[in-house]
């Protein structure tokens, strides 16, 4: 039985067999620690299905950690692989109580229930023991629940903008495009960056599937990207920049009278105009700022949480 099939059927579920040349051992449910008898790479963490729709990644990674188990992939860099809401990923649900990616600096607001919020804490906890093999990278795989202007971007959480990325990272993944955010939001791979020092990225890759539908062929590139980065190949050397976009605001939903004004289709990157209205909340109106695009508009979400970004286009060579 593959590694996914045997977790919809059992949280509890083991690997069937080892991955050859490497200590593996379960480190909380749906989460293995493999570490290479012959390293030569910093730690790896890769994480699939926080929401428990955005199935294609979830396949890509088992389909990673099957062909491990086959020796067919050979791990040459701590790796740790999670999978992140089970129950909701049984149910094809996006969560069952709450928002799991808003869960991981606690409850994300007043009297949310305690499935999210418990596996946000075995997910964190996962994440500090295997942390202890030093600084590394993070990329948590998601897919998006609307179209979007770029059909596959990244979202970096950094303490510092422009920094800039690993070198050929996201091209190797076929992302070509970076959304730099701060640390402090409450996401599994904001916690990595804030806590633990990682270079972390959320990957949003294509668009919410079922379960069952098969990772499709817009993410062959990323099943490539990762399967060099488990056995620390060398990116390319002539990997393009990514286009980079900064986050500038975020407009929260304080109450039930909250209205958004945008169009229940606009896609992710949507040029606004200047002075456009784009939400309410009484007595508090929100109107577009010069240059600022739309992302991850969402009114459905709970009062207290985040109903949409702002972002803005970096022009190259900017700080």
């Amino acid at each position: 039985m593959n590694i996914l099939s045997a977790l919809l059927a059992d949280s509890d579920a083991e690997l069937e067999r080892d991955i050859p040349g490497c200590r593996t051992r379960r480190i909380a449910q749906g989460v293995w620690e493999c570490l290479p008898e012959h390293s030569a790479g910093s730690p790896l963490v890769l994480c699939a299905g926080i929401h428990g729709d955005e199935t294609g990644p979830v396949e890509v990674l088992a389909e990673l950690v099957d062909a491990a188990c086959m020796g067919e992939l050979l791990p040459r860099r701590p790796w740790l692989f999670a999978f992140g809401n089970l129950a909701a990923l049984r149910l094809g649900r996006r969560y069952l109580e709450c928002d799991l990616n808003r869960c991981f600096r606690g409850a994300p607001h007043a009297g949310a229930a305690k499935i999210e919020v418990a596996r946000a804490h075995a997910l964190s906890q996962a994440l500090s023991i295997f942390a202890l093999h030093g600084k590394g990278l993070l990329l948590d795989l998601h897919s998006t629940i609307r179209a979007s202007l770029h059909p596959s971007f990244a979202i970096r959480p950094t303490a510092t903008p422009g920094s800039g990325a690993t070198p050929g990272l996201l091209a190797t993944c076929g992302v070509p495009v970076l959304v730099e955010a701060g640390v402090e939001a409450p996401t599994f791979s904001a916690t990595a960056a804030r806590e633990h020092g990682y270079e972390a990225y959320t990957f949003e890759l294509g668009r919410v599937r079922a379960l069952g539908a098969g990772s499709s062929e817009e993410l062959d590139a990323l099943r490539n990207g990762l399967w060099r980065l488990i056995e620390a190949a060398r990116p390319p050397e002539s990997a393009a920049s990514p286009r980079v976009y900064r986050v500038k605001r975020e407009i929260l939903k304080r109450s039930d009278d909250f209205a958004l004004h945008v169009p229940a289709d606009a896609p992710n990157f949507l040029p606004l105009q200047t002075g456009q209205l784009l939400a309410e909340d009484s007595p508090s109106r929100w109107f577009a700022e010069e240059g600022e695009c739309l992302l991850f508009p969402n009114p459905d979400v709970a009062p207290g949480t985040r109903a949409v970004v702002l972002v803005r286009p970096v022009e190259s060579g900017a700080t």
